[in-house]
């Protein structure tokens, strides 16, 4: 029985391990090695529980030993690390050179005896090995005394420190090291030897997995990922979730010099009144963390105005930082950038600037009308070829900038303006690729086969690559981007059924999400020539039924908020040319 316990105790270790190492994004060496040496463990005490002679007996001992000889060493170099003590270069050596003699003197005790003497295989709950110690068996009692003292050192001593240290990161290390001490003199006590050990190390592993996510959280620079690349341009400030205090970079403490004097783990109490603006900001956002999961604010911050050589004017953004496992926050950065130079080119710009401003609005707006027109012509070429859709696009265009002008005033969608106005004027062309569609398929007047719908169904990719070609010389590379988003994935399904990529949930870029729900309301509400349009309600309720397979759960139910505004906007259209009743002849 006692075999097959310790069987399946090192199956979950050998799993927790290539859990740290496959899932876990903030592993590092120190962990995955920890893991490795207690899994390797496990491996000897399940062998030793099998074994029937010495010989055999002796060898399971070995790999099983590997815990009690390495594991005090792993962790004494995690929490330096941790601590932020640098441990001498020929300590580390001298240290990890005397515990491999040690497991070497193990590995031979067959025919050393340096180690273990007189050697016995006896039975308990498990087999076990009893033997005298041999002459070297104190030396391993000293290094292993050194190890935990050393342990304990740097933990207590990061606890008064005033570096940037977490003893709250460091703590299930600890835990793990004290029990790891206490299952050895239990094993000793209860008679229960090579069986309390392994399931302290089965622990130890499952804990790696779990802890190892929150490792990276007090390391600002894994914290924010890639942000991190220009640290001498942009300011970082990251809190966890109870607005405790994790870490800054440099930068920071030249706007908020006060943050030297934080602790890590500690609640932070701003002192000035740029630091309390941007606190009571980063508050109020947070209470909105977990109800607009992936949002990110923004705001100008001000300090000493009243100063002029002392003013800066600070760009901030807030974004919410989650767990790897689940859609949880579990903390919050805060991203700053200096305007200070834009803004004072700015406010010194002469009556002659002011001219110049002008004159570029007046450019750039000449410019917006040109592609407007250009959008406005190639929607209308798209019109006169789809005999099918009617006033399709004129419909869609139409419903999708009421969705967006609503979408825009809700909270959990933080977008800047131009990005809503990109949104609304890329709608027109989301079915650009239906040029490239052959017209006796494209004028089919009644449904499709399936060969020919899967020729239909290559305008999505089409579009977007026609999309790319002619607006290559616009400026304007953001609403290049949205328009070819909207083309390319408007037919894709949050559950990964749709085309052409089978792109799911929020791999779909956000814009072609907005799309997808005016799209399939119109084919549903509006006439074709192999079908009736449906009822307002038939239609609402079809896409009801398909949230989280066909649309963004929360999209759809914005958009099924709008029945009201939606049907009468409809309505309106009845005494036009494109009402959804009727059909080009």
């Amino acid at each position: 029985m006692s075999t097959i316990v310790l069987c399946v105790n090192f199956i979950l270790s050998l799993a927790c391990t290539f859990a740290l190492v496959i899932i876990s994004r903030h592993s590092n060496v120190h962990q995955v090695l920890l893991s490795v040496v207690l899994t390797f463990s496990n491996l000897g005490f399940f062998m030793l529980s099998t074994t029937s002679n010495v010989e055999s007996a002796l060898f399971a001992n070995t790999v099983s030993y590997a815990g009690g000889v390495f594991i005090p060493m792993i962790l004494m170099f995690m929490l330096a690390a941790f601590s932020k003590i640098k441990i001498p270069k020929w300590f580390i050596y001298f240290i990890s050179f005397i515990n491999v003699v040690i497991y070497v003197l193990i590995a031979t005790t067959e025919f050393t005896g340096f180690y273990y003497q007189d050697i016995e295989l006896r039975y308990g709950i498990s087999a076990y090995i009893s033997a005298k110690h041999g002459i070297l068996y104190p030396v391993r009692l000293v290094i292993l005394a050194i190890e935990l003292i050393l342990c304990l050192v740097f933990f207590f001593s990061s606890r008064k420190s005033k570096k940037a240290v977490s003893t709250k990161a460091m703590f299930p290390y600890v835990v793990v090291l004290f029990f790891g001490v206490l299952g050895y003199g239990l094993e000793y006590l209860l008679n229960l030897k090579s069986f309390i050990l392994p399931f302290i190390y089965l622990i130890a592993a499952g804990m790696l997995v779990v802890v190892s996510e929150n490792l990276g959280f007090y390391d600002v620079s894994l914290s924010v990922g890639e942000k991190i690349q220009e640290l001498s341009n942009y300011a970082y400030i990251v809190f966890d979730k109870d607005l405790r205090f994790i870490g800054c970079n440099k930068p920071a403490l030249d706007f908020f010099p006060e943050l030297a004097n934080v602790k890590i783990d500690s609640p932070f109490n701003p002192s000035t009144y740029a630091s309390q603006v941007l606190f009571s900001w980063l508050i109020e956002n947070a209470k909105k963390g977990e109800e607009h999961y992936g949002s990110k604010y923004e705001r100008d911050l001000a300090m000493n105005d009243g100063i002029s050589e002392l003013r800066k004017f600070l760009h901030v953004e807030m974004s919410f930082l989650h767990s790897n496992f689940r859609k949880s926050v579990i903390g919050y950065l805060i991203e700053i950038t200096d305007n200070t130079t834009q803004h004072d080119v700015i406010e010194k710009l002469n009556f002659s600037g002011m001219r110049y401003k002008r004159e570029a609005d007046n450019a750039i707006a000449k410019a917006k009308n040109m592609q407007t027109s250009i959008i406005l012509g190639m929607a209308a070429m798209i019109e006169s070829r789809d005999n099918s859709t009617g006033g399709h696009i004129n419909r869609t265009s139409a419903c999708m900038a009421l969705f967006v002008d609503n979408l825009r005033k809700n909270p959990g969608y933080n977008y800047p303006e131009y990005y809503w106005d990109n949104v609304i004027n890329a709608a027109p062309l989301h079915d650009l690729g239906k040029i490239m569609v052959d017209d006796r398929i494209l004028k089919k007047p009644e449904s499709l086969n399936d060969e020919e719908y899967a020729e239909m169904k290559t305008h999505a990719a089409e579009g977007a690559k026609l999309l790319r070609s002619v607006l290559a010389d616009v400026d304007d590379r953001e609403y290049v981007k949205i328009a070819t988003n909207i083309a390319h994935y408007h037919h894709e399904k949050y559950d990964g059924s749709g085309y052409p990529d089978h792109l799911s949930g929020e791999e779909i870029p956000f814009e072609a999400r907005i799309m997808a729900l005016p799209d399939v309301f119109d084919a549903l509400a509006s006439a074709r020539y192999y079908k009736a349009h449906m009822t307002y309600d038939e239609a609402f309720d079809i896409i009801k039924k398909d949230l989280g397979s066909h649309f963004d759960p929360r999209l759809g139910r914005i958009f099924l908020s709008m029945r009201k505004e939606i049907s009468e906007l409809y309505d309106s259209f009845e005494t036009t040319s494109y009402s959804r009743r009727s059909m080009k002849k």
